[in-house]
């Protein structure tokens, strides 16, 4: 969110800078990612009590049903992506343990939900407050190739790593 909002600051510069379909796609995958995290709980327990009511075999009506529907299919299609992601990344050997990262694929996005919830209160509540990672001391300027001309280049390299764009669009 703290990312999002930082590139955001002058929206038209980092649309000049990064391109108009590279901004696009920059506001699909933070929104995407964010709103997921936020919407996980809530599609989560209705799913789990609309389950409740189908096993205890009331009758749920047509808005019920579809409901229901919706819910599960963008669970599933949630979880099915993160996996297929991380899947590609692993080598033949890490494969083998993948089935435990499958059965702990809810925890894992309970716990990423808590934490953008966490993010919002803070923003809200705390905007100067800065949770830092610790990390080893900085040792230096980075050479000319390793310092990105804009922050935008940063965004973009990124975005490059992880979507493919049609070429012209980035």
């Amino acid at each position: 969110m703290q990312t999002w909002l930082v590139h955001m600051r002058d929206p038209l510069r980092l649309a000049g800078e990064l391109g108009p379909g590279s901004f696009l796609i920059a506001q699909i995958l933070f929104a995407g990612m964010v709103l997921s995290a936020l919407a996980h709980p809530f599609l989560f327990i209705t799913g789990l009590v609309l389950l409740v009511d189908l096993m205890m075999e009331r009758p749920m009506g047509l808005w019920k049903s579809v409901l229901f529907g919706v819910d599960l299919v963008n669970v599933a299609c949630g979880y099915l992506s993160f996996l297929l992601l991380g899947w590609q990344v692993l080598d033949r050997a890490e494969r083998r343990g993948f089935w435990k990262v499958v059965l702990f694929t809810p925890v894992y996005w309970m716990m990423m939900s808590l934490a953008a919830w966490r993010a919002v209160w803070q923003i809200c509540r705390q905007p100067h407050h800065w949770e830092k990672t610790p990390h080893p001391a900085w040792t230096g300027p980075a050479t000319a190739s390793e310092q990105p001309r804009t922050v935008t280049d940063d965004l973009r390299i990124r975005l490059a790593d992880h979507v493919h764009v049609a070429p012209g669009i980035v």
